[in-house]
């Protein structure tokens, strides 16, 4: 009995020791599979899909090619527009104001009548100085008379010398009379003239600054009213030395093609978008003023219209060169961060790449930048689906025309998608 008892205890612990390899063996395999499905759990999640789900497939997302184009660099101010003549009309003698003779402004042409003063007194004075000639011409042919006769009786010695050499001298003194009777009546006829005033230039008038019926010219020339030339039209504006330095700088390397006197430039009005009013720079002032470090500029602009006003305030570009090809690339397509601007690309592989880029400010296209380091005319630039594309994973790119373009700008490189 005994026997029989020993027998099954060891055949239960043999049994008991099989049982428990098998729960450890099992235990082990669970805590691996645990393990490997943790790590793909993690893999999803770092990918953005949720745990235990199977891969997603690389995001989709939109691509184009930069755009290569002719552009200039420029610059840009602020100036005021100014007429190229400006006259103030003025009474030149005393008078009382007797007619004017044009519409407040209106555009007159130069010679034209605008106001007269009354010109009765200074008529009375031409007449008075005219009938002095007379006198004074029959006064000189008198003396020239007398004085002839002296000579020939003084050369008979019928006469004394001192006879002869009076009758002489008083007809130099009737000449001389004459002469300045005559001047007389010229300034006479100058100032009846200075009665009727008419336009110095062609241009826009003013308004009316003295009314009729007004005495003007009494102690000083009274200004009646102004006149300014409104085609062409100027405007002044005023630049940085660094930039006249750089005007300098282009002009010398582009001597054949650019150079800021008569470089063609454009203005636009505080109301309007871009600049539509073109013109051609004519004038640098000949120093720096130290003040300010500015120096004057002034440009010309045609103003068939009148829409031009002197007066405006302007906002001016300056087109500096001439254009050379430049890489641009949509403004949608920017991000920025602490170390810079940049675009992602599509690389080798179809992975995305972060390429840092430097961008030319002074190069601008509507709904594009120009990128002077950074880019390449054949990267293939992200303009849609940026928040599904990070640095280093796999996407799958679709391309599309550049915003504003109907194709792409250059044909994009064969590349495989990552496995």
């Amino acid at each position: 009995m005994s026997l029989f008892v020993l027998r099954l205890t060891r055949r239960h612990v043999i049994v008991s020791l099989a049982t428990a390899s098998l729960s450890v063996l099992l235990l082990t395999m669970t805590g691996c599979q645990k393990s490997d499905a943790q790590a793909a759990d993690n893999k999803a999640a770092a990918n953005g899909a949720k745990p235990g789900a199977a891969a997603p497939p690389p995001p989709i997302v939109k691509v184009s090619l930069p755009i290569v184009k002719e552009l200039s660099e420029s610059r840009e101010y602020t100036g005021h527009l100014e007429p190229v003549e400006a006259v103030e009309v003025r009474a030149r003698i005393r008078g009382v104001l007797e007619k004017i003779h044009f519409e407040e402004g209106a555009e007159v042409e130069k010679g034209a009548l605008l106001y007269e003063i009354d010109p009765s007194e200074y008529q009375a004075v031409v007449e008075e100085k005219a009938s002095e000639i007379g006198r004074l011409e029959h006064q000189e042919k008198l003396a020239e008379s007398e004085a002839q006769r002296s000579t020939e009786l003084f050369e008979k010695t019928a006469t004394s010398r001192e006879a002869w050499e009076s009758k002489q001298t008083a007809l130099q003194v009737a000449k001389s009379e004459l002469k300045k009777a005559n001047a007389s009546l010229r300034q006479a006829e100058i100032n009846l003239g200075y009665t009727k005033i008419y336009a110095p230039i062609s241009g826009r008038v003013g308004r009316r600054l003295v009314t009729q019926g007004n005495l003007v010219g009494h102690s000083e020339p009274t200004v009646l009213t102004t006149i300014v030339k409104m085609d062409p039209i100027y405007v002044h504006f005023e630049i940085p030395e660094r930039d006249l330095l750089r005007f300098a700088q282009v002009s010398e390397e582009q001597k054949e093609k650019w150079s800021l006197m008569d470089a063609p430039f454009a203005i636009g009005l505080e109301s309007e978008k871009g600049f539509p009013h073109p013109g051609v720079i004519n004038f640098r002032d000949n120093r720096v003023e130290s003040d300010t470090g500015t120096v004057l500029l002034r440009g010309t602009l045609p103003n068939p219209n009148r829409y031009l006003v002197p007066g405006l305030f302007a906002r001016i570009r300056i087109p500096v060169g001439v254009p050379t090809s430049r890489i641009l690339i949509p403004q949608t397509a920017l991000a920025a961060e602490q170390r810079g601007r940049y675009v992602l690309v599509v690389g080798e592989g179809n992975k995305v790449e972060q390429r840092l880029i430097t961008i030319d400010r002074n190069v601008e296209e509507k709904g594009y930048m120009a990128v002077s380091e950074g880019i390449q005319p054949t990267d293939r630039i992200i303009v849609s689906g940026l928040q599904r594309a990070r640095p280093g994973i796999p996407v799958t790119p679709e391309m599309v025309p550049a915003p504003g373009t109907t194709a792409p700008a250059v044909k994009p490189p064969v590349t495989t998608t990552a496995k």
